[in-house]
């Protein structure tokens, strides 16, 4: 059915236009009405006024130019009215009741152009559709009012199946409803929200899947069972940027529930897919170590389905120790290239074995003896030893004797020489010192041994590698009396 709902427009005499005349639905009694879907009607609402009961509610403003239409249902069923094809800004609401009680229709509230509503409409029940101009009272008023099926999917005996993966739809929840008996969902604060069912046939193998919500307070969530009453939540997602995974077992069937607000403003989206393959990063360090070194393992993850990480570390050695979100150290007894790994397991089961293999070498060469003189005269010289021991890997060693000079140590002698690897043992660096003038003026001199290894090997344990020694006495050389 198709109405053209028309205003009078008065001109003068003198061809001066004038306010158009209110239209005839212009009053809440006045309403159009509406005996047959589907219906539409065309109007100039640029006359129309506001009374000063019309409700509110919608919005919760109060809007100029206000029309009415009238329907009552012949039966149960979903009902749509829209404003779409009109020239300005609508206000768009559903109510029931007599004039002075209007009670609004849930939900069924929207602006824009091209407003909508859809609400569920009961068979001898008088709707009263109330259209209101926003920032322009009146224009090119387009209305339309129609029944829809509801959502295929809308019942959990009508579930749509999940086919190839991923899987994406945009449900259309202006068409479904709250099934009752539905269960519960942690991610749902309103259960009497619409919704729509998905069946995630059973695998033959077992397998990680994700699943992620879009839209106005949308959530989707994984149950298990095989009926409405009978179902035991597996997972749920709502309205994030990431997806959310759950282990699906071997041989058993899931059914997911999409719900969000009735009148969305956006769109709604599910989206099923295949988990990706877990690949943590592992940070070792140092990946070169010695006997000396504290190793930390740690282990990270920038997909958040993945965390938290679990697992355990194999160090390579026969230790082992559980993945967490801190970082474990280790420490090597011996020289060796470990083979350690992570072996890595995500919240749903996904798991990924990374290498952290460690080599462990240890360069460790000391001072095991340093000998000085512990009284000189100027003038004389005198030995000076320095004992290396060496226990792991033959060496070039340099050791570099200096002397204490006022605030510094000044370098008196270096030898280079091979240092063999042996259990026991050591070999002797041999070196000689003459007094001089200035040792005798401060009467004491200290000496300093430090071995060093040949670049670009590096000590592992330099503590011992350097020795002070307790100060030489030093005293003027030896007065010769002449004979007369």
């Amino acid at each position: 059915m198709v109405a053209v709902l028309a205003a009078a427009l008065v001109t003068t005499g003198a061809g001066v236009a004038q306010a158009a005349a209110p239209p005839g639905n212009d009053d809440f009694d006045g309403a159009a009405v509406v005996t047959a879907l589907p219906f539409s009607a065309q109007e100039d609402t640029s006359g129309a006024t506001e009374a000063a009961d019309d409700p509110v509610w919608c919005e919760g403003t109060a809007s100029a130019g206000t029309v009415w239409f009238r329907y009552t249902a012949t039966e149960d069923g979903l009902l749509r009215a829209s404003t779409a094809g009109s020239d300005h800004r609508t206000l768009l609401s559903a109510n029931t009741g007599a004039r002075g009680h209007l009670q609004p229709v849930a939900d069924a509230c929207d602006y824009g152009t091209d407003a909508t509503i859809t609400f569920p409409a009961t068979a001898g029940t008088t709707y009263s559709f109330q259209v209101s101009g926003i920032e322009t009272p009146g224009g090119a008023l387009a209305f339309s009012l129609g029944t829809v099926a509801p959502a295929a999917n809308d019942a959990f005996a009508d579930a749509e199946p999940v086919g190839a993966l991923p899987f994406t739809r945009q449900p259309d929840l202006s068409v479904a409803s709250a099934e009752a008996g539905e269960p519960d969902s942690t991610c749902v604060d309103d259960e009497a929200q619409p919704s729509v069912w998905y069946s995630v046939p059973a695998a033959d193998a077992a397998r990680s899947l994700t699943v992620q919500a879009q839209g106005t307070y949308a959530a989707a969530t994984v149950y298990a069972g095989n009926s409405l009453t009978a179902l035991t939540q597996v997972a749920c997602d709502r309205n994030t940027s990431n997806p959310v995974a759950f282990r699906a077992a071997a041989g058993t069937g899931y059914a997911v529930r999409f719900t969000g607000a009735h009148q969305s403003s956006g769109e709604f989206k599910l989206v099923l897919a295949e988990a990706p393959p877990l690949d943590p990063d592992v940070y070792v360090s140092p990946r070169t170590a010695t006997v000396f070194d504290k190793v930390g393992f740690s282990a990270s993850t920038w997909n958040s389905i993945d965390r938290p990480l679990g697992g355990t570390w194999d160090f390579g050695d026969g230790q082992t120790a559980p993945v967490g979100t801190d970082t474990v150290y280790h420490r090597y007894a011996a020289d060796g290239v470990y083979p350690a790994k992570l072996h890595a397991t995500s919240p749903d089961g996904r798991t990924a074995t990374v290498d952290a293999s460690i080599t462990v070498v240890t360069h460790d060469v000391g001072i095991a003896k340093f000998v000085v003189p512990t009284a000189a005269r100027q003038g004389e010289s005198k030995p000076v030893s320095v004992d290396v021991t060496n226990t792991r890997y033959a060496e070039t060693v340099t050791v570099v004797l200096s002397k204490r000079s006022a605030d510094s140590w000044t370098e008196v002698g270096r030898l280079t020489l091979q240092v063999p690897a042996r259990a026991t043992g050591k070999v002797r660096f041999p070196f000689s010192y003459t007094f001089g003038p200035e040792d005798a003026l401060s009467g004491k001199v200290a000496f300093r041994a430090e071995a060093q290894l040949a670049y670009p090997v590096e000590d592992a344990y330099p503590a011992d590698n350097a020795v002070v020694s307790i100060a030489t006495t030093v005293t003027p050389p030896a007065t010769r009396i002449t004979a007369v």
